[in-house]
């Protein structure tokens, strides 16, 4: 049996993949402890885990959109250099405090930290005597390569192009004042500069866990051995969850098609789920599932061929949709493809336009290029993903290579190697006489 600390950014989409991995080296006979926000202890109690709460300061922050009519490029130049802010450096030496807290009161065999919990890199540029430390791919990887744009873009490579130069400017010009401020907290915790880019941290943690298949990723000539694809994590329905009373009704739909903007940003359902009910809402042989992630009745009376609830089992849904439509949350789409739903993505913050890229670099459904798509530019897209079974078979394809994987098998495999790596450190350290 060993002791696992999962340490997580409160957020709903990192909380979910990284409490089911929990959960599951609980069931395994490990003692596990979570670290994330208070809005989620209830939860993670369900699970029988104990759960220590982060601070107030250690939270992650909504940022503000860029303004409306700014170039494309522009936007998610100022949108990503805004998030680095409140999602990659503000939480920094709060979690990194939380952290530490946690370490001196257990003698744990490993942490998992979920990607954007950066509280971990003064732990790995700290002392060695530290537990093993594994990052987990929630979001797309994040990580440089000549073969891949710089994150955050929404650009696929190009066949041959080496991105090397593009990957300098960012660091140097576009982005040079994260990585400065990056700096100035390392200091100021008594370390020195980050080796790497702040979005390249993960590469400095025993392994990275990326939670999806290599199917599902650019190729990289030059991905870090550390990289370890697990499959997409399963985030199973309960056996006796609750079915809305509409739910026989999609029985007899010739098509079903999905929409959601997922559990982040949902605030403004007039992003996306409104156009596509517009869109869609005098097609009869079209049955429209909205979930809102919040209250369904904020969208008032609804077309008679669309349902709405806060949330639906995946499980149960998925197997029924012909199409989703999303803003773009990694899992979610993951979960679409698990089961051969091909997709449509309209996102702009945060991970989402990678997330979009990589649905259109496979073949599995459409980058509209926007958050805010028009009734028309929404009907023209699922008319297109419905008529063409290249985007059906591409979903299927990433489908069956993610039945194939076993993650949470993955992730014990590994752990148990970092846990021998650690006792043969802790070996040899006693052998010469040294104290770790």
């Amino acid at each position: 049996m060993a002791r696992y600390l999962v340490a997580v950014s409160p957020i709903p989409g990192h909380v979910a993949p990284m409490l089911a991995v929990a959960a599951n080296l609980r069931r395994r006979g490990h003692e596990v402890r979570m670290l994330t926000g208070a809005a989620f202890r209830a939860t993670i109690a369900a699970q029988g885990m104990p759960c220590s709460v982060l601070p107030a300061d250690a939270a992650v922050t909504r940022s503000a959109p860029a303004p409306g009519g700014t170039p494309n490029l522009i936007r998610r130049w100022r949108t990503g250099r805004s998030e680095l802010r409140t999602g990659f450096l503000d939480p920094v030496v709060a979690q990194f405090r939380a952290l530490t807290t946690e370490l001196s009161r257990t003698d744990f065999d490993a942490v998992l930290v979920d990607g954007m919990f950066t509280g971990a890199i003064p732990l790995l540029l700290g002392p060695r005597s530290r537990p093993p430390v594994l990052a987990c791919g929630v979001v797309p990887l994040m990580l440089s390569s000549a073969d891949a744009p710089p994150f955050g873009m929404g650009w696929q490579p190009q066949p041959g192009r080496d991105y090397t130069a593009m990957h300098r400017f960012v660091r140097q010009v576009l982005f040079r004042d994260g990585q400065s401020r990056l700096t100035a907290i390392l200091r100021s915790l008594g370390l020195g500069p980050a080796p790497v880019h702040l979005v390249d941290w993960p590469v400095l943690a025993d392994r990275l866990l990326q939670f999806t298949v290599p199917g599902f990723e650019y190729p990289r000539r030059d991905l870090p051995p550390s990289v370890v694809f697990t499959g997409p994590i399963p985030i199973d329905s309960p056996n006796d969850a609750v079915l809305p009373n509409w739910w026989d009704e999609l029985s007899g739909a010739r098509t079903v098609v999905h929409v959601t903007q997922g559990t982040w940003d949902n605030a403004d359902l007039g992003q996306l789920v409104r156009p596509t009910l517009a869109a869609l809402s005098r097609r009869a042989e079209v049955r429209v599932v909205a979930c809102t992630g919040g209250s369904r009745d904020v969208l008032g009376p609804l077309p008679a061929n669309v349902h709405a609830a806060d949330f639906v089992p995946y499980g149960r849904l998925l197997p029924r949709v012909d199409v989703m439509i999303t803003n773009g949350g990694y899992g979610g789409v993951q979960q679409a493809l698990r089961h051969g739903v091909p997709l449509i993505v309209a996102g702009d913050t945060a991970d989402k336009p990678e997330v979009a890229a990589r649905v259109a670099y496979t073949g599995a459904g459409i980058d509209l290029g926007t958050a805010r798509p028009g009734p028309a530019t929404v009907a023209a897209a699922v008319d297109r993903v419905s008529n063409n079974g290249e985007f059906r078979a591409a979903a299927a394809r990433l489908g069956r290579e993610m039945a194939k994987a076993a993650p949470f098998d993955v992730i014990s495999d590994v752990l148990a190697e970092v846990g021998a790596d650690r006792s043969l450190t802790r070996m040899s350290a006693s052998r010469n006489g040294e104290c770790r």
